[in-house]
């Protein structure tokens, strides 16, 4: 897609001959610049004087409006538009200088000359001419290197059908899969590592495939299975399992930025997003086929639905593009709308095409073949989509100023409905009157008179400050959250639906030419439908995605499933597949993995099944020197490389050994009850937060995720991060982990938890109970010498701990084995699978 010479024109004029039924005479070039000349001659002065302290990009902008620029004050503030081009009486800036509104008065104190007011008027009428804007170079020139790098770079091009190699050692490969590696390993002189033990399969098969520790029972059971398809039935056993979606729909979560409240500057509460979540969870163990999971999550409002529970559940799907961080304290709703814009194409384009499409916002993308031309093609599709997540944008608001209903997908049976004239009337009034009265507080709080008693004999501020509270209080009981009925997050189409302009640099009001909506000019995706002009273009954008000819999309999600069965990803830059990323290490084996995912349905299920039945998925952990010495970062897969639990693991092992860990879905979450108030991080509801993870039983996917107020046991290990796309955690090492071990009271709960359980024992012995204790945490059998050490430092624990030890259980044999629990659970084997 190539911008022509005619697209490069002034953004004013564009703007001018979009505006809706607008009829203005034709100019010729030497008119447009007297008009031009006449606003900077007569009508900038006059802004600049008197207006700019007020509205213009370097104030506080008051009421939300812009004077500064041409399309502030068309699209105007909260008020609605300042100027409408040819029509001075009906614009609101003329109204204001005029003073003949009976609310606004402009400038404040005094009014403007007969002539200046004149030069406004003439100017609206005159089609409020503007210097124009040209397109830069880098938007209107793409680079000359495009072209080649569609043809070169790896990721643009179509899936090959690669054919399997052959291998020397025929015997050792189980599958395809196995043949791939093995050619590869062969070609630089190496051997895999021998396989796996028992116990150590299948504590790593269990924890990739549910994130939970295998049972004693389950752990004997296989141990002792000597039929050639023991392990078959376990892997069937484990997908099968409610919690393979708990395990694998956190995965997704990541990716799709999963958080409930907005974070960024003003944190305000999400309190529907759980049932986003539920909805991943569940697609995951119904193994929904990745291509219809896509679908239904980008487009989910427009997809044919059987019933009204497939309906609701399609709308819930949307709440992918409507849960990412949000601005709402941004004064410009101009800005507020393509800033959201903006994060959903990010999260779209990193998770689903593993493509860094938004840094084509402002100019060319530098590195990979995405003109800024596409970037808006995009653009126009979420430009024309309601964005349903209940908030509103305004600069300093306070109370529900934010929430907004309109922007609510109702569920089933659940209404919207309006609020009567009467409810309108009263809420208005309570909005002015607690505006009012934070003016007042803030007039006097820094002043003398603030302590001076007032009617009742309390200080005025303490007077003003009460008052706030009852009119936030009164305001919050008439907009409960909870009123309406079963209510969604998402997207939906917007009233008015059409392409959009370029953003000159970026910035938001600066119009240059429109572009039409469509997708990414370096994918060659056959048989994709053009947008619907009728719609906002999502419906065809998922068909564009989805398409089995669309290289990228398989690829991405195989080269995911592989990095969290392996450790790190085929391509390693698991977000990244453009330029600047990684390359493939085994391109071959890549390509034929999301063909055949394309094949199998797209089935998640069946392509992790094939992952952990090869040999190569089997393999121990051994590393030969002669190995690390020529791959040293195992990219070519001769071990199964150690791993560390991540921060779910971690918890839900803990409880698990503990026995403590509830594995029923709780209902909801807790943010659900939250109002739609600014969340402070020292406020009450980050302490209920606190709370409710110190003592929740539950599997840590279902914790409340508040931005901000992360569970300090999911972020001492890593925890994804919420405001964007996360494909690969960190995984570090640091001294506030060793410490959390160490002191966190769920931590020393659940060691007296383990320890209870082991004592409560009685037809085992000391020596059995702690072979028990190794099979709960690092599922394997003590050995003879561990457990000669471990009963000489539970007999000397017992004798040195006194009933005086305020912090200690009463029970000294049980104080003792609560100790040797938690330096179980603190361990680094514990921690770690290989």
């Amino acid at each position: 897609m190539t911008v022509s010479s005619r697209l490069v024109v002034a953004c004013s004029f564009a703007a001018l001959a979009a505006t809706p039924g607008m009829v203005l005479a034709q100019t010729t070039p030497r008119d447009e610049a007297a008009l031009v000349e006449f606003f900077e001659k007569k009508v900038r002065p006059v802004l600049v004087n008197n207006c700019y302290n007020c509205h213009s990009a370097n104030t506080n902008s008051r009421g939300g409006l812009r004077v500064d620029d041409r399309n502030g004050m068309i699209h105007g503030g909260g008020r609605g538009p300042a100027v409408v081009p040819g029509q001075p009486d009906k614009s609101l800036l003329l109204q204001a200088v005029r003073h003949t509104h009976k609310d606004v008065q402009m400038p404040p104190k005094k009014q403007l000359s007969a002539a200046e007011i004149a030069d406004l008027s003439n100017w609206i009428k005159d089609g409020a001419a503007w210097p124009k804007v040209e397109l830069p170079a880098s938007i209107s020139k793409p680079s000359a290197k495009y072209e080649r790098l569609r043809k070169e770079h790896w990721a643009w091009q179509p899936l090959r059908a690669a054919k399997v190699p052959a291998v020397k050692d025929a015997s050792w490969a189980r599958g395809d899969l196995d043949r791939f590696i093995l050619s590869k390993l062969e070609e630089k002189g190496l051997r895999p590592a021998g396989d796996a033990d028992r116990p150590t399969l299948l504590r790593r098969v269990t924890f990739d495939l549910t994130g939970l520790p295998p049972t004693p029972e389950e752990i004997e059971a296989f141990v002792n299975d000597g039929a050639p398809d023991a392990f078959v039935k376990v892997v069937d056993r484990l997908l099968a399992s409610p919690a393979f979606g708990e395990r694998w729909g956190r995965h997704w979560l990541d990716v799709a930025r999963y958080g409930e409240s907005t974070g960024s500057a003003r944190n305000l509460p999400y309190p529907h997003a759980w049932r986003y979540r539920d909805y991943v969870i569940d697609a995951f163990n119904q193994d929904r086929p990745y291509d219809q999971f896509l679908r239904e999550q980008i487009a989910g409002d427009l997809l044919p639905a059987a019933t009204q529970r497939q309906r609701d559940q399609q709308l819930i799907a949307t709440g992918f593009l409507a849960l990412g961080v949000r601005d709402v304290n941004q004064r410009f709703k101009v800005r507020f709308v393509m800033d959201n814009v903006d994060e959903q194409i990010d999260t779209v384009t990193r998770s689903v095409l593993a493509l860094t499409v938004s840094c084509a916002r402002c100019h060319n993308h530098k590195f990979d073949p995405i003109p800024t031309t596409d970037y808006y093609a995009l653009a126009g599709i979420f430009h024309s989509t309601d964005l349903c997540c209940g908030l509103r944008n305004k600069m300093g608001g306070g109370g529900l100023d934010y929430y907004d209903t309109a922007m609510l997908l109702p569920l089933g049976s659940a209404t919207l409905p309006a609020p009567g004239p009467k409810m309108v009337e009263k809420i208005a009034r309570l909005n002015e009157e607690l505006t009012q009265t934070r003016r007042e507080l803030q007039a006097i709080v820094s002043k003398p008179e603030g302590k001076t008693p007032g009617t009742d004999g309390r200080p005025r501020e303490v007077i003003v400050r009460q008052k706030m509270t009852l009119l936030q209080k009164e305001l919050i009981a008439l907009s409960d959250p909870a009123v309406h009925g079963p209510i969604a997050l998402g997207v939906r189409d917007a009233k008015t639906v059409g392409d959009t302009e370029i953003r000159i640099r970026g910035e938001a009001e600066q119009l240059g030419p429109v572009v039409p909506r469509g997708f990414l000019s370096a994918l060659d995706v056959h048989g994709a439908p053009a947008v619907n002009r009728t719609q906002s273009g999502r419906l065809e954008l998922a068909q564009w995605l989805t398409n089995p000819n669309n290289p990228l999309t398989p690829r991405v999600m195989a080269n995911r499933v592989w990095q969290h069965l392996f450790g790190q990803g085929l391509v390693s830059s698991v977000d990244n597949f453009g330029v600047t990323g990684d390359r493939p290490s085994n391109p071959e084996l890549l390509d034929h993995l999301a063909r055949e995912f394309v094949r199998g349905g797209w089935s998640v299920k069946r392509l992790v099944r094939t992952l952990v039945l090869s040999r190569v998925y089997q393999l121990g952990s051994a590393a030969p020197a002669a190995n690390v010495a020529v791959d040293p970062a195992n990219r070519l897969v001769w071990r199964h490389a150690p791993r560390r639990l991540d921060a779910e693991e971690i918890r839900d092992a803990t409880l698990a050994a503990a026995g403590t860990l509830r594995l029923a879905r709780p209902q909801a979450s807790p943010a659900k009850d939250f109002k739609v108030i600014e969340l402070r991080n020292n406020g009450p509801e980050a302490k209920r937060l606190e709370d409710e993870a110190l003592t929740s039983n539950h599997r840590s996917v279902y914790l409340p995720l508040v931005r901000g107020v992360t569970p300090r046991s999911l972020e001492v290990f890593d925890f994804a991060e919420q405001g964007m796309v996360t494909g690969s955690r960190d995984t570090t090492t640091v001294a506030t982990q060793a410490l959390y071990l160490l002191n966190d009271p769920f931590v020393r709960q659940q060691s007296l938890a383990l320890a209870r359980r082991l004592l409560g024992r009685p037809d085992l012995d000391d020596a059995g109970r702690l072979r028990l204790a190794y099979r709960l945490t690092v599922s394997r059998a003590a050995t003879a010498k561990e457990i000669e050490r471990a009963r000489g430092y539970l007999a000397d624990y017992e004798a040195e701990v006194g009933r005086e030890e305020s912090n200690e259980p009463a029970d000294a044999r049980l104080a003792a084995w609560a100790s040797f629990s938690q330096a179980l659970l603190a361990s680094a084997e514990f921690r770690y699978i290989k």
